[in-house]
């Protein structure tokens, strides 16, 4: 009989002493692991929508940058056109403006040679002739 009350004391510290507080310290650590297991999923959740957040920004952004590549290139070749079709205006204007140039030169030196020629014509004469015309 001593011996089984002395089981029971036994017993009764035991729990009281070591596997009260070591329950509730597995309890704890139980809770602790639930929390933090909780706070990984959500920390996970957050990376995965932080990644299709990026993937659709990087998206974005492309589509934009294509977009504005492809309105750049029109305005280019809008303008490299009208410049030119500036350019041949121009040139055509200037090729117009020496041939007018070049045509007034033409009769000044033709108008030039007749007065020369009717003058040498009438020099020639006189000489020949022995007499002023």
């Amino acid at each position: 009989m001593i011996q089984l009350l002395n089981v029971l004391a036994l017993m009764f510290c035991l729990n009281h002493f070591l596997f009260r507080p070591l329950r509730k310290i597995l309890r704890e650590r139980a809770d602790l692991m639930a929390r933090l297991s909780k706070r990984a999923a959500a920390a996970r959740r957050e990376i995965e929508n932080g990644e299709a957040e990026k993937a659709r920004l990087k998206a974005e952004s492309l589509r934009q940058a294509l977009s504005l590549k492809k309105d750049l290139t029109v305005k280019s070749q809008s303008q490299s056109q009208s410049l030119l079709a500036e350019a041949q205006e121009k040139a055509l204007s200037q090729m117009s403006e020496s041939r007018a140039r070049l045509r007034q030169s033409a009769a000044a030196a033709r108008t030039a040679l007749t007065t020369e020629i009717q003058n040498l014509a009438r020099d020639m004469a006189e000489k020949i002739l022995g007499r002023s015309l």
